[in-house]
C-alpha cells in the first residue's frame, strides 16, 4: 500500500555524513550521504536533514521493479511528479521549491540539498545505488495562484439593430500600472467564489469558481459573449510573463485559457464554462 504523508515541520540540523562512501550522480543537488538514517514521518526526516523548507511530503514503499512514475498531490497544495524512475533512479518535478529530498535505500540515505530551491532535477539516486525503499521531499510553501479574465461581448445599443463589440475585464486587486492592464483585476484562485466582470467600472457580468475549481463566466442581460480567457497561475507570473507593452496577451493561449463556446443558461443569458 502506498503511504504518504505530507505535514508541516521545524527547521533543525543535519544529521553526519559518511563522507567515504562516493555515488557517481547525474543530480545537480550537493549530495550529503549518512551511512545509517533513522527513518521516520515526513517531517520528522526533514527536520533531521535541515535546511529551511516548511514542508515535508514521504512516498513510501518504493515499488523495486518499476519505480513510482505519477503525479503526488500534497495537502497543501503542492505537485509533484516522478519521471523515468525505477527501482533504483528517477526524475523529479514540483510545483513549489524543493530545498532537500531524501532517498532511502538498505541502511543509508542520500540527502540531496538546493540552497538556492529548484523546481526540477535528475539522476537521483539511493544509498550506495541500491535498490530506493522511499523519497522524502522537503519544499517551501506553495506560491498562491491567483485568477484573471478577460472577455468579450456584443450587444446592441437602444434604437439598433447592429451589433457592438465591446471588452470586460475581471474586477479585483490591480496588477499593473500602465497600459489597458491597469482595469484587469485578479483574485486569489481558487479561494474567491465569485467576482465582477466590469466594462469602464460598469458591472457587465459576473464569474462563478465552484468548489472543484470550475469557472463559469456569465453576462449580463443582452450581452452575448464572443469569447473569454482565463489566467490561473501566481501574480509573478502574471506580472513578468507573456507581455507586450507591459500587459498580457491574453490572446495566447499557451497561457491564457481560452473558449469561443457560448452557451445560454435557463434565465437566458449568455455563458462560457471553463472545466479546470
Amino acid at each position: 500500500m502506498l503511504m504518504i504523508a505530507a505535514v508541516m515541520m521545524v527547521v533543525s540540523g543535519c544529521q553526519k555524513s559518511d563522507d567515504g562512501i562516493s555515488v557517481s550522480l547525474k543530480s545537480s543537488a550537493v549530495q550529503t550521504v549518512v551511512a545509517n538514517w533513522t527513518s521516520g514521518d515526513a517531517a520528522a526526516e526533514c527536520l533531521a536533514a535541515g535546511g529551511n523548507c516548511g514542508y515535508a511530503y514521504k512516498i513510501d514503499e518504493w515499488d523495486e521493479m518499476y519505480g513510482m512514475d505519477g503525479v503526488y498531490k500534497t495537502m497543501e497544495g503542492n505537485t509533484i511528479t516522478i519521471l523515468n524512475s525505477d527501482g533504483k533512479t528517477f526524475d523529479f518535478t514540483s510545483e513549489s521549491l524543493v530545498c532537500k529530498v531524501i532517498v532511502k535505500a538498505g541502511r543509508g540515505a542520500i540527502i540531496y540539498s538546493y540552497p538556492d530551491g529548484v523546481y526540477a532535477d535528475q539522476g537521483l539516486l539511493g544509498f550506495q545505488g541500491k535498490g530506493i525503499s522511499h523519497v522524502t521531499f522537503c519544499y517551501a510553501e506553495p506560491p498562491e495562484k491567483i485568477i484573471a479574465v478577460k472577455a468579450r461581448y456584443n450587444w446592441y445599443p437602444s434604437g439598433t439593430t447592429q451589433a457592438a463589440e465591446d471588452n470586460c475585464e475581471s474586477a479585483g486587486m490591480v496588477a499593473f500600472t500602465e497600459g489597458w492592464c491597469t482595469i484587469l483585476g485578479y483574485n486569489p484562485y481558487p479561494s474567491t467564489a465569485s467576482f465582477d466582470m466590469v466594462r469602464q467600472g460598469v458591472v457587465v457580468g459576473n464569474v462563478v469558481v465552484n468548489e472543484d475549481g470550475d469557472v463559469t463566466v456569465t453576462m449580463n442581460e443582452g450581452k452575448i459573449l464572443i469569447d473569454a480567457f482565463v489566467f490561473i497561475g501566481t501574480l509573478e507570473e502574471l506580472q513578468t510573463m507573456n507581455l507586450k507593452d507591459g500587459c498580457p496577451i491574453f490572446t495566447n493561449a499557451a497561457v491564457w485559457i481560452p473558449n469561443t463556446n457560448a452557451q445560454t443558461d435557463g434565465d437566458g443569458l449568455s455563458y462560457m464554462f471553463f472545466d479546470l
